[in-house]
């Protein structure tokens, strides 16, 4: 069990990795977490960029912490690849005294992982590509006749299967169960089969905005949040709401040889704690997992606007979200990467 020592003990090390994933998320974890964590502990922060799957944690550069998406975390603990935590050991109570197993939401704390905030993967359009009708639900990403251009996708088994099914009526408390069939799967990928021609793949969640802002395509899949920090800085981008799928992010601890824990262990209580999750949320718009977190986000450093507004957990967002079934995910990753390359085959078959 990863296990907390004294606070006042000397960190077992001067330096940590954490692996993340870049872009305007990192620069609010350095803003709000990593630098504030510095000054306060004299434990320098390296990054090391990630763009997601378990790999990183059998090559030869593992890092000392890595924030993982959920599905990734249930399966690198299913394999013994990250270690097994006793929460009680580490984690700081609320401002107000409360037991951190009831500050959490459910489920958040994982045994081989914390789930520390929530994002959103949705689509987004560039304003100036529609001068009259506009996109507003997930299937206009679809309808190539209403609104002509290139779409940019992650090229990934993820969020697209769902939304292939979303536009074919599906009602989102069946989309798992049905892409669990074989049937569901060929719909899915008949649906995408619409769209083929119409298709950029990105894989660095740094691209989207990218490719937006550069009108390589009118519509990317992407994130919320990074899509909300190219709207602060003035680019032309709207987000569309309808069909977000809501996922969680984990802080996990790789198995490693001769390996102690007081520097990751003081890492894992700082950037939980309810005033530190909250400071995040304030620089980006990704929904922290403890209730009294949620309730001290406050207004945005530079613009002064309404975080709690901008989350998307907000209620506003919530009409047709769908959120992301973990468990589900780690358990078909075979099956979702054989449909998928396949069909990625096939379109490069009939290219040639």
């Amino acid at each position: 069990m990863l296990c907390l020592g004294p606070l006042s003990a000397l960190a077992d090390q001067q330096t940590l990795t954490i692996a993340t994933w870049g872009g305007s998320y990192q620069s609010a974890q350095q803003k709000a977490l990593f630098s504030p964590f510095e000054a306060a502990t004299g434990i320098q922060i390296n990054t090391q960029f990630y763009t997601g799957e378990i790999a990183i944690l059998k090559g030869d550069l593992v890092p000392d912490i890595i924030d993982m998406t959920m599905d990734d975390a249930l399966l690198a603990c299913e394999q013994n690849l990250v270690q097994r935590i006793k929460w009680s050991k580490i984690l700081a109570p609320s401002p107000d005294g409360l037991e951190p197993e009831k500050d959490f939401i459910a489920g958040a704390l994982m045994p081989c992982g914390v789930a520390h905030l929530n994002y959103s993967t949705l689509i987004a359009y560039d304003d100036r590509a529609f001068t009259g009708e506009k996109p507003q639900r997930i299937a206009d990403f679809f309808d190539v006749k209403r609104f002509p251009g290139k779409r940019a996708l992650r090229k990934q088994p993820s969020a697209i299967l769902e939304w292939a099914l979303m536009t074919e009526g599906v009602p989102i408390n069946q989309i798992y169960d049905l892409l669990s069939t074989d049937r569901g799967m060929r719909l899915a990928l008949r649906r995408l089969d619409s769209i083929r021609d119409h298709i950029v793949w990105w894989d660095d969640p740094r691209e989207p905005e990218a490719l937006l802002k550069s009108r390589q395509v009118v519509m990317s899949s992407g994130f919320n949040g990074r899509f909300f920090d190219a709207q602060t800085r003035g680019d032309t981008i709207t987000m569309i709401w309808d069909g977000q799928i809501i996922d969680w992010d984990v802080w996990v601890v790789p198995l490693k040889p001769d390996q102690t824990n007081v520097a990751t262990n003081k890492f894992l209580r700082y950037v939980t704690q309810a005033e530190n999750m909250a400071h995040l949320a304030e620089h980006i718009p990704y929904g922290p997992s403890r209730l009294s977190a949620l309730i001290r986000i406050g207004l945005h450093p530079q613009h002064k606007i309404s975080m709690r507004d901008h989350l998307p957990t907000a209620p506003h967002h919530l009409d047709r979200a769908l959120f992301r079934d973990a468990k589900w995910y780690a358990r078909t990753l075979a099956l979702r990467k054989n449909r998928f390359w396949g069909w990625i085959n096939s379109l490069q078959v009939g290219e040639n």
